[in-house]
């Protein structure tokens, strides 16, 4: 979905949601209108498996929503009229994962990232998401399901042994990252360790938000910091 701002030839931001979430998560959906209404573009997506999107939840895998964001990114630059010169990218929890691996491997010029409570750390992530019974769960039927996650066997594989937040070594640019201080799903401290290595980076602490934040209150802090940051850098 693309909203598009009244002025021709205008920035343009690309959200990428979380881990089997969807392009219509209220938070993205307020947040693209604000920035539409500061004359920024922004186009909000479903990865493949999530949402309006084809495939099945249980394929999910960092490697196709890295190609998943390619298409899409061609696709928007092709259609709209953009300055490509004036790019950023929004990431929401796994999404910032993705977001980090497309601009690595593709090599795009964005000025400015944004990342909503990053889930860089799958190494260690995975160990709290899930205990050794659900992980022999997952080895012997392919798949699990708990709460309202699904995780495939192809998804723990590939990043039992990942940490990703490396790919932050190569990505010379300003990084705001906005986390809740009520996360369980990913805890402050993975971000809060994030900025003590990377100098490029600046972390928001929201004290109420937990990792969806979806009381009220977080969300205009997180539409307002976001809005902040990228009339600032684009």
């Amino acid at each position: 979905i693309l909203h598009l701002s009244e002025k021709e030839n205008s920035p343009l931001v690309i959200i990428s949601h979380g881990y089997q979430g969807t392009k219509t998560d209220r938070k993205l959906i307020r947040l693209s209108r604000a920035l539409a209404k500061e004359r920024i573009s922004v186009f909000r997506f479903d990865f493949e498996g999530c949402g309006d999107s084809e495939g099945e939840v249980s394929e999910i895998s960092v490697k196709r929503e890295v190609e998943d964001l390619g298409f899409v990114f061609r696709e928007v630059l092709a259609k709209g009229n953009f300055d490509s010169k004036r790019l950023a990218f929004i990431g929401y929890s796994l999404g910032g994962v993705i977001t980090s691996f497309f601009l690595r491997k593709f090599k795009i010029p964005a000025k400015t990232l944004i990342f909503l409570s990053p889930a860089f750390n799958q190494k260690e992530l995975l160990k709290i998401w899930y205990s050794r019974e659900d992980l022999k769960k997952l080895q012997k039927s392919g798949f699990l399901i708990k709460g309202e996650k699904v995780i495939g066997k192809d998804y723990y594989l590939e990043n039992k042994n990942k940490d990703y937040s490396s790919l932050l070594a190569k990505l010379n640019l300003p990084i705001l990252i906005i986390h809740g201080k009520e996360d369980k799903d990913v805890p402050l401290n993975f971000s809060e360790r994030l900025i003590k290595k990377y100098k490029n980076i600046t972390l928001e602490i929201l004290p109420k938000a937990n990792h969806k934040f979806d009381d009220f209150s977080s969300q205009k802090k997180l539409i307002k910091l976001t809005v902040d940051w990228l009339k600032k850098y684009l």
